[in-house]
């Protein structure tokens, strides 16, 4: 299309921002392909969100915020599954009166667009930085690990958590063991943070008082664990 006015113009920001209701932002898209009008102001309200959500510090949430919501998400799919494959499509009267609602969502400006991003951008901000009762958070590569094994420490606030990856099983009737390392002179402190892994893969919370600890080894140990190292550690992980 090329006229001088396409009654679908006020849509595009809805459909910049996803807010049509099921099939119309396919519809849409399909009317931009052929109206450079409406093309033209998709493009210009796409150059606004990006430059808005761009201009929005990125940072990563807290593992306990992640946690929460894929509880969410798994416990939501998990009822879809449980009602059947039509659990999530509206019934036709409730489609119909979806789209009586379009009618509102349409005349959205591009003032009003921006707006919206930069209040979620906002929002968005808030949420990741903390703005509560969640400590904040950092993740630091292991500086030792075997061949083809990935480990990360994380720590938040007075606590802290190894994840390691691709690490093999100790070897017969050994363990692996966690050690605090202050190396202040003194011998790494034994903790009773002993694990093997599953797959390769593993989690363990790193027990005592993290003061002045700089880095956390593992070993592996008899089972039981051990009160000095009796072998070499097979990972280091820095605290900071």
């Amino acid at each position: 299309m090329s006229f001088d006015t396409c009654p679908r113009i006020d849509d595009a920001a809805s459909y910049v921002l996803r807010a049509m209701p099921d099939g119309e932002w396919e519809l849409y898209a399909a009317h931009v392909a052929d109206c450079e009008l409406c093309a033209g102001k998709v493009e210009e309200l796409g150059f606004v969100s990006d430059a808005l959500l761009n201009g929005v510090p990125q940072l990563t949430a807290p593992p306990q915020i992640r946690d929460r919501v894929m509880a969410v998400v798994r416990a939501e799919s998990e009822l879809l599954l449980a009602a059947g494959s039509r659990a999530d499509q509206p019934v036709a009267r409730e489609r119909s009166r979806r789209f009586g609602a379009l009618a509102l969502l349409r005349p959205w400006p591009a003032a009003v667009l921006a707006a919206s991003l930069l209040a979620l951008g906002i929002g968005s901000g808030a949420l990741l930085v903390g703005g509560g009762s969640e400590p904040a958070s950092r993740t630091t590569a292991c500086a030792t690990a075997p061949a083809g094994a990935t480990c990360q420490m994380r720590v938040a606030g007075d606590s802290a958590k190894l994840v390691v990856a691709g690490l093999r099983s100790p070897p017969d009737g050994r363990i692996y063991q966690v050690w605090l390392d202050r190396d202040n002179g003194t011998a790494p402190q034994p903790t009773e943070a002993l694990f093997s892994v599953r797959k390769g893969r593993a989690s363990v919370d790193v027990p005592g008082d993290l003061t002045g600890v700089k880095r956390v080894l593992v070993t592996d140990e008899p089972p039981g664990g051990s009160e000095v190292p009796t072998r070499r550690p097979v990972i280091a992980a820095p605290m900071a």
